[in-house]
């Protein structure tokens, strides 16, 4: 599937807010409303948007935040993987071509990092490296514009 300028700035006004109507949205852009419907469903049928929703910060609602890396042989990785990806408390999970496998954790911010320590219990016998955040510097769950503009499925290129 391409994305078209138009696209793109339908994606960058509903990154802002998720909550604008379509009937705004297209006054805004200078199109019918019915036009934004009909890109934006678009988008959600390609998985191009995955869904609306408002983005909580962790920190500021008083969660302790950190991320797991566990050191898993290739072969286990995506095992780990969907066993660490059925924790409620687990918000991503990537892995790494070389067996990695990286998790966003999100837990109750008890006294000096206990629920943190309490999640990871939960992690069996596998080798892992833990990283509780003391301070949150940037929290985005935005991809720019301009990043957007740069793939492949841009056809404004």
């Amino acid at each position: 599937m391409k994305i078209d300028k138009l696209d793109l700035e339908i994606i960058k006004h509903l990154q802002e807010d998720a909550r604008l109507s379509f009937r705004k949205l297209g006054k805004t852009l200078g199109i019918p409303h019915t036009t934004v419907f009909t890109r934006a469903e678009r988008l959600v049928e390609k998985g191009i948007i995955n869904k609306f929703s408002a983005v909580l910060h962790p920190h500021e609602l008083g969660l302790q935040m950190g991320y797991v890396i566990i050191d898993a042989p290739p072969a286990e990785s995506k095992k780990i993987a969907a066993k660490l990806a059925s924790f409620d408390e687990v918000q991503n999970v990537f892995r790494t071509f070389d067996g990695k496998v990286i998790s966003k954790v999100v837990v109750p911010n008890k006294k000096a990092n206990v629920g943190f320590e309490e999640f990871l219990t939960k992690l069996e016998n596998w080798n892992f490296t833990a990283y509780p955040v003391h301070d949150v510097v940037k929290y985005e769950n935005t991809i720019h514009t301009g990043t957007l503009e740069t793939l492949d499925i841009y056809s404004d290129k």
